[in-house]
């Protein structure tokens, strides 16, 4: 599902696509799109003038609260970018659904970034390898495919310069690379390691201000925070662990207690400001405050 300026779109496991406008929920557009499972999709509206300075040190691209991935790239109508496992790319107009721009890859396409200066685009699917494309309005050119670990890939984001994008794996690793060499920075392990419970399902670059971190989830359980202004600091979050205890009828008295429980993580996001980290889990959304204060300060405290 995606939210931006006044449509919201959802995709669906039979190639559907659902397309509403905010303003007129009434006014739903269903239609097929690809050959298969749509697995990820991200619309959005250019804002209406580039900000004049840094990314790192403005909350870019931010219109009505929604972080928006520049993929209009100037133009008046919106776009809609689709990732199909039916090895495409597509990028659609809003409301038409037509297909302006379609990629075709040798393997099923789980994830897409667009990087916030909307000239480049990170690309992973159920394979190690990860395509780079260089962006020009609507036009994409693959510039380089490089490797990140041992298996699929799920997730991929850029950091807010645009300078970083980082990609997270099935076998449980983020790999971060400088866009500038093309050359790994680091590649980091999950808490729980592995494939299963340790699979990395998201990965978040904090977008605005001074805070440079970096969050990924697993499969269950696990939240990492990474500083990336050395890679070398990290805090490690049990979700869920307190999730419910203001409700102490939730589990029937001889459950086990909620911090034994594996909680199945559905997503992650950081608010546009990077003040918190939201976290989505089958039953709830959790919300984390970011110490930014501290992050400005370069102070030793906890991130989070």
């Amino acid at each position: 599902m995606a939210v931006g300026g006044d449509y919201i779109v959802v995709g669906g496991q039979r190639a559907e696509l659902a397309v509403a406008r905010l303003s007129d929920p009434r006014s739903t557009t269903i239609v097929r799109s690809g050959g298969s499972i749509n697995n990820f999709v991200a619309l959005d509206r250019a804002p209406s003038t580039l900000p004049r300075r840094r990314f790192r040190d403005s909350a870019a691209f931010t219109e009505d609260g929604v972080t928006s991935l520049n993929i209009t790239s100037g133009h008046d109508t919106p776009r809609l970018l689709v990732c199909n496992n039916d090895h495409s790319v597509r990028l659609l107009t809003l409301p038409g659904l037509d297909i302006i721009t379609e990629l075709k890859f040798p393997t099923a396409i789980n994830y897409a970034a667009v990087s916030p200066d909307g000239t480049k685009m990170c690309v992973v699917g159920d394979t190690n390898q990860v395509y780079l494309f260089s962006k020009r309005g609507d036009s994409f050119e693959e510039i380089a495919v490089m490797t990140a670990s041992n298996d699929a890939s799920f997730s991929c984001d850029w950091s807010q310069s645009s300078e970083l994008f980082a990609v997270g794996s099935q076998d449980g690793y983020v790999t971060v690379w400088d866009v500038r060499s093309q050359q790994k920075m680091v590649q980091l392990e999950t808490y729980q390691h592995g494939r299963s419970r340790g699979a990395c399902r998201n990965v978040k670059f904090s977008p605005s201000g001074s805070v440079d971190l970096l969050a990924f989830s697993e499969h269950t359980s696990y939240v990492n925070i990474v500083d990336t202004r050395s890679f070398e600091k990290r805090q490690v979050l049990r979700v869920g662990s307190d999730t419910y205890s203001d409700f102490p009828d939730f589990f029937a008295p001889d459950s086990p207690t909620l911090a034994n429980q594996d909680m199945q993580i559905t997503g992650l996001r950081f608010a546009p400001d990077s003040s918190s980290l939201f976290v989505g889990l089958e039953e709830s959304i959790l919300e984390y405050a970011v110490d930014r204060i501290g992050r400005y300060s370069f102070a030793s405290s906890e991130i989070i």
